[in-house]
């Protein structure tokens, strides 16, 4: 019986050394050169916001500026305006799910970074009717998805590109404005922004 009982603590015993050796070694590899710091585990900052234009890239647009803010942490709110010709011209606000395709940024905040949405909201398209000397407007629904690719070169600075393909079906109630006639009407381009 007596022996028993000695085995038994010293299986106990044993233990305890074992655990405090593996402690020991995981704290002496975390103060090794070149181990990984509380910082680098940190998550890479993903930028508050993008300002971008386009110019000749779009569809039917021929000019637009927009806003978007990346500061939630899953989702994209984006403001817009384009110029389909000096006489047709629309505001959007669409917002949505944002995925992270790629993070390549290193311990410095500088690299590539990836991005998908998918963004939905509300269009106003509005034209100057020469013949009436007046502007109306017209609501639809846009909804598009978005490919971005932004390039850090700095933690807070980073030059962006981003592809829009979607489209817009505008309410009929609303009155005869149509940017293009039938059901939808498309939302493409490409432009380029700066992120921060």
């Amino acid at each position: 019986m007596r022996q028993q009982g000695t085995w038994r603590g010293g299986l106990h015993l044993g233990a305890l050394v074992g655990a405090l050796l593996c402690a020991g070694s995981l704290e002496a590899r975390a103060d090794e050169p070149g181990a990984i710091t509380q910082e680098e585990r940190a998550p890479q900052r993903r930028g508050i916001a993008t300002v971008r234009a386009s110019w000749r890239t779009g569809v039917p647009d021929y000019v637009g500026a927009s806003l978007t803010v990346h500061a939630l942490p899953v989702v994209d709110v984006e403001v817009g305006a384009t110029l389909v010709n000096p006489v047709i011209g629309s505001l959007y606000l669409r917002a949505g799910p944002r995925f992270s395709l790629y993070e390549g940024r290193n311990n410095a905040g500088r690299g590539l970074s990836l991005r998908l949405s998918a963004l939905a909201g509300a269009r106003n398209t509005a034209a100057y009717a020469v013949s009436q000397g007046n502007w109306t407007g017209q609501w639809g629904l846009n909804v598009v998805g978005t490919l971005e690719g932004t390039y850090w070169v700095l933690r807070y600075l980073g030059v962006s590109a981003q592809l829009v393909a979607g489209g817009t079906t505008y309410l009929p109630w609303q009155g005869p404005v149509r940017t293009l006639r039938g059901p939808l009407t498309p939302d493409a381009r490409f432009s380029l922004g700066l992120s921060f």
